[in-house]
């Protein structure tokens, strides 16, 4: 099914060749405010998500070894920029997903492909299940037709006053579009435990060029 997706989304040699990917849209959220948004992504796991929230801008970011956040609650106000760690940052980044295609084994080394077809938004699925991180489970259901990616659902562990918690989510993907050569989901919805937002792209640039500068933690203010 791996093989599958890579190939629907365009093949092997045209994501590898997708070094950058940088995406304009609009999130809204359940109360139906609108933000626009800008994520730029690199093929080596940097990401920078911004939300033009009011306010104060809302951006996170990833060097692909340290993270960091400013805005969106927490300690630190609103201008500063915090180091963010584990849970955070998966589910900070969970949109982030450029490299992904390229990395399925890696990200789910222990894959295993649910025994019955599945259904999703009327289409027949495979789905995959797999462990990306500890107290972490997802699972990934592919258009059985087209191959490509429709649904992510997490299940994370978390500890709370009862024990561990299970925090789900859900990431739905569709209206997908050729982009270089690559197929992009330009319409994503996004469902956690607290929060429902859905994203629309308006454009997204594949090898466009990013400065290294802008996944660096700002200095305080």
């Amino acid at each position: 099914m791996i093989a599958t997706y890579v190939q629907a989304l365009g093949g092997q040699a045209a994501l590898q060749n997708a070094k950058t990917r940088v995406i304009t849209g609009t999130v809204t959220n359940r109360d139906l405010t609108t933000a626009n948004l800008t994520m730029t992504e690199k093929i080596t796991g940097e990401a920078r998500i911004e939300l033009a929230t009011q306010p104060n801008p809302t951006i996170r970011a990833t060097n692909g070894t340290a993270s960091w956040q400013i805005g969106g609650g927490g300690p630190g106000g609103g201008i500063n920029a915090r180091d963010i760690t584990g849970f955070q940052v998966q589910q900070g980044f969970r949109l982030a997903d450029f490299s992904l295609p390229l990395h399925l084994k890696e990200r789910y080394p222990d894959l295993s492909v649910k025994p019955a077809y599945e259904m999703v938004d009327g289409k027949p699925a495979v789905v995959l299940t797999g462990t990306p991180y500890p107290h972490v489970t997802e699972e990934l259901a592919f258009d059985r037709e087209s191959g490509l990616l429709l649904r992510r659902t997490i299940t994370s562990g978390t500890a709370g006053g009862f024990g561990i918690m299970a925090l789900g989510e859900q990431i739905d993907y569709s209206d997908y579009r050729d982009v270089s050569g690559v197929k992009v989901p330009f319409a994503l919805r996004h469902s956690t435990w607290n929060a429902v937002t859905t994203e629309k792209l308006n454009d997204v640039k594949i090898n466009a060029p990013v400065a290294d500068t802008i996944f660096a933690k700002p200095a305080a203010q």
